[in-house]
This record gives structure tokens, sequence and C-alpha cells, in this order.
């Protein structure tokens, strides 16, 4: 069926300063639209089938240094063009891609949450067809209705109204949505993804991202997640090992599983990660996971001890803030308190990388009740850092991202910077993109104390960027006298610890320890300690580097000028 279409799919690229993100530094591909290419591939509707991750492109560059898609074109022509629509920051270039391929006489679709909520803007802007929620049953259905002739490919409009879930533009241009369709209910029936799909690779991936599960059982006003895809649901165990044990054959060990809450269902989760473990040491692979999670995972020791079997080294921890005000208008269903003491137990076994959002906007109720200054929130943010024990941080400032309530509600207050004066590129947490003089907030102040914050983090004061420029004092201090130190400190910290719970057992009756674990585990965790420290100061002098280049990138943007009109 239909052997001759060629079916292209693009990544578009973000712009120049959302590339000095950490996350952009990160290869590492969305799994949503090579899932739903997966499912083409999967029926062979197709002659070839391709995507283009133009963040990881190693292919022939037009003559302004972007990947170039004429090319692409000569070498394959495509007759349907698949763009990923999730990232707002990256929605000006998809429509730049979008037009080029209209050009090209080919059917452009579209899909994600960006789209899903703007559809009209996106089918005025070189897009034909925009997917709304999940997309890998409706991308089949539309390929029915797609008209060849010549190696051309057309749409059968009158066709496209019997499709649930999509969006388009009538013969008289006028905007038809088919309404939303059923939601996926089972994972299991879905093609596995394939990465493999991905072609002019510059780099292999930094880790394998790997979709388990959709949705979200909470509702944080700042996210989309649980509108697109409503209440949590995942594939099976088997599902999500298979694609562990397919990525590890062809030389990866490092994963990263997508779901917005890897705990989401803590006993598919600990089935899950027993499954890894028990794969990683019958074929003495080496996996290191890094899971997205909130910190009710301290509460189940049963959960901690598995994912530590299956090699999940890293928790991403959306914090969001240290504010329980904040917490409150976002919705968090957590206090700073519970936070803290979570995070100080968690970090006695994994990495904690926390993400948190500067001056988040209060609603009316808030900003009648309490209020603070920046100064003041700055002081909250510093505590936490120092009593959470959170290994790295990532300090954004809030992102209005289209249908969330978020953005209803600013929208409805009339605090919306225009896009003319913010467009969607801005849309990565690095720019304000709202107006916060309502709560008697500058707009300058509140855009640059998190860039301060995270200098000072990563980077340092004055003094230490001048005499520590790129850490090398303690660089040289663990490389010298700081290792023996470090190392009997911490032996004998988790020496006394052990001894002390050898007593406590033996007060109870139980079997004693045996005197090798007294010896042995508080080595083991010494070293652990130590290893810590290295990795924490690794990660500290490169994103070092990085702050450094975002924040001259965002001085030659004169952005501060832009909001200074306000």
């Amino acid at each position: 069926m239909k052997k001759e279409l060629t079916i292209i799919g693009v990544i578009p690229q973000y712009p120049k300063h959302s590339q000095n993100n950490i996350y952009a530094k990160i290869k590492m591909p969305p799994v949503g639209i090579l899932s739903v290419l997966s499912q083409i591939n999967h029926h062979s509707y197709c002659r070839e089938i391709y995507a283009i991750d133009e963040n990881n492109y190693g292919g022939p560059l037009n003559n302004m240094g972007l990947p170039d898609h004429s090319f692409l074109q000569d070498r394959q022509p495509a007759q349907l063009a698949l763009f990923y629509g999730g990232m707002s920051n990256s929605i000006p270039r998809m429509f730049s891609v979008a037009r080029q391929y209209k050009g090209f006489g080919a059917v452009t679709i579209a899909g994600g949450s960006h789209v899903d909520a703007l559809p009209q803007e996106a089918l005025s802007s070189g897009i034909d067809i925009v997917v709304h929620g999940e997309g890998e049953k409706t991308i089949t259905e539309l390929l029915t209705v797609l008209v060849i002739e010549n190696g051309s490919v057309a749409v059968n409009r009158s066709k496209l109204s019997n499709i649930a879930g999509i969006s388009f533009l009538d013969e008289n241009g006028d905007h038809v949505f088919t309404g939303r369709r059923q939601p996926i209910n089972d994972l299991n029936e879905l093609a596995d993804t394939d990465l493999t799909l991905v072609k002019f690779l510059k780099k292999r991936w930094s880790a394998i991202p790997i979709n388990r599960g959709r949705g979200c059982n909470w509702n944080c006003e700042f996210c989309v997640v649980n509108r697109q895809y409503g209440r949590y649901k995942s594939a099976s165990v088997q599902k999500a090992l298979r694609q562990v044990i397919k990525y590890s054959d062809l030389g990866y060990k490092d994963f990263f599983f997508t779901d917005d809450n890897f705990a989401q269902n803590p006993d598919e989760t600990i089935d899950l990660c027993r499954a890894i473990g028990d794969y990683k040491r019958k074929f003495r692979k080496k996996i290191e996971i890094t899971v997205q999670v909130r910190t009710e995972v301290a509460e189940n020791d049963e959960l901690i001890e598995a994912m530590r079997w299956a090699g999940v080294s890293m928790l991403a921890i959306g914090y969001e803030s240290p504010i329980n005000e904040e917490l409150r208008v976002m919705r968090k269903g957590v206090t700073v308190e519970k936070l803290i003491a979570r995070s100080q137990k968690l970090s006695n076994y994994f990495y904690l990388h926390g993400m948190f959002i500067f001056g988040y906007p209060a609603n009316k109720i808030t900003r009648e009740s309490a209020s603070f200054t920046i100064r003041e929130r700055a002081e909250c943010f510093k505590k936490f850092f120092k009593k959470s024990g959170i290994d790295t941080i990532q300090l954004l400032n809030a992102v209005p991202l289209p249908g969330s309530e978020l953005r209803a509600r600013l929208e409805s207050e009339g605090r919306l910077l225009p896009l003319s004066m913010v467009g969607w590129d801005k849309y990565d947490g690095l720019f304000l993109c709202y107006d916060p003089r309502p709560e008697g907030l500058e707009p300058d102040d509140l855009q640059n104390t998190p860039k301060v914050l995270m200098k000072k983090t990563y980077i340092g004061g004055f003094i230490s960027r001048i005499l520590n420029y790129g850490n090398w004092l303690n660089w040289v201090y663990i490389a010298t006298i700081g290792f023996p130190i470090q190392f009997i400190v911490f032996y004998f910290r988790w020496f006394l610890r052990y001894l002390l719970e050898k007593r406590k057992i033996r007060n109870t009756q139980r079997r004693d320890l045996p005197m090798r674990t007294i010896f042995t585990v508080p080595l083991a965790n010494a070293w652990r300690d130590i290893k810590r420290i290295w990795r924490n100061l690794f990660i500290k002098t490169y994103a070092g580097a990085i702050v450094k280049r975002w924040l001259k990138e965002y001085q030659n943007s004169g952005y501060i000028n832009t909001l200074r009109q306000l």
C-alpha cells in the first residue's frame, strides 16, 4: 500500500540562545515523533521513512549553516513531512522548514503540545494538518486519505472530517476541528519506538530515551501533560525492558526514562527495576539510568532499593519552589518541609538534579495574602539548596506554555507580553515572558536574578571567579591533600554509623551484622562520597562554562532593553 511514498520526520533546531542551555548540550531525541514514525514503518506503508534531528545533524548544511533540506529532497524526494511541534522555542524554525517542504510539494503534518494548543497558528504557517493528542493511530488513518498521482501527494479533504483528533483548513480556508480522539488505552499495541530512524547523526546519543508511560495523575498549573494525555498509563514491563536490551546491545550504557513521573505506579516500577537489574547482572551489562520523579519516592524503601538495583543513579526532580505560597499556587501538593526531608533521604542513594521556577506568578489571592521581594525569594532558594542535599540545579523563569492553565490565567489578567515583543523562540525559561509588575516586581530584576543564582552556583562570586578560575584550586586540592583527608573523614563517619547500627540490631535480638560488613560497607560508602565530590566538581566546571556562554549570548541579545520598554 502506497509503496512509492517517502516520509521524513523533522525535529526542528533550537534557537541559538537555547543551544547554550545544558539540555541542548545533551544529545537525545524527543520520542513522540519517532514513536509515530515507527508505527508507519511497522506497517510498511512507504518506500522510505526516516527522521532528521536538526539539533544533532551531521549532514550537508546550507549557506546559513542550517541543515540543507534541499539536499535531502534531491537525495530522496519526500511527499509527506511530519514535524515535532512540542517545544515552543523551536516553533519559528519549524514553521520555516514547513514552508520549505510546502514549496517542495509535500504534505505537512505537525503534532506536539504547542500546535495542539494553537492549531490555527500552525495552519496559517505552512502546516496542512495538525494532530491533537496522541498521533500513533491518527497517522495511520491519515495515510489512507492521501491521493498519490505521478509521484506527488494530495489530501482528500472531503475524507479528513472522518478522522478524529485533527485540525485542518477546508476549501474555504475555514478552520475545521474534528474533535478529540479517544486516548490509546493499551500502549502495548504500539510498535516499539525505533531511534535508528534518525539519519545523518552528528554524534551518538548522550542517553537513550525510553517512554514507558504517558500522562500524569497530578495537575500542576504550569504543566500541559495532564491536559494532553490525561491520567498516567504505561506499557508493560516487558515492552520497556525490550527497549533497554535493544540499545544496550548496540553499545549504549546511559538511559533516560522520559515519563514525567517514573514512579507514578510504584508496584509496576519496582517490577521493571528488578527486571532491568536482573538483566544487567546476568549479561554483565553496565547500565546507568536517569529518571524524573517526585519526592514521594522517598516514602517507599522497597522502590528505592529496586531503583538502585536497576542502576538508577540520578533523579531529576521538579521541586519548582522553596516557598510554600508558590507551591500552593502551582498545585504541587507538597510543602517545603517535606521536600527538604525527602531530599535529604534520597541524597543518600542517588544524585539529585533539582529543577526550579524562580518568581512564580502569584494569583489574586496570594498577591493579597503574602508577597515576597526578589531578594527574599533569592534567599529562600539559597537556603533550600544548602539544606536539601541537591547536587545540581536548573533555575528558570516561569514559562506560560500554550495550553497551560498558567498561560490562561496570565492572559485573562492581561499580563502576557505580546509575541511581537517576546517571540516563541524566547519560551525556553531563560527569558521573562510575562509582566510581573502587578506583584510589585521589576521585570529586569526578575529576569536577571535566576541568572545570578545560577552564576554563583556554578561559577562563584567575584573573588572566586578571579582567584579560582575554572575551579583549578579545587582540582589541585582534591588531587593532593584533599583526597586522603576527605577519605578519612568519610570513612570514620560511616564506620561510626554502622557501629551504632550493629548495636541497634543486637539490642533487638536479631541476627548480628557480620564483622566484614562493619569495615567494607563504610569503605564502599566513603568511596561513593568521594566520587560524588569529583562528579559534582566536574559538572560545576562544565556547567560554569555553559553559563558563561549563555550570559554572553543574553547580553548581546539586548533583551533587557526590551523589558525596559514596559
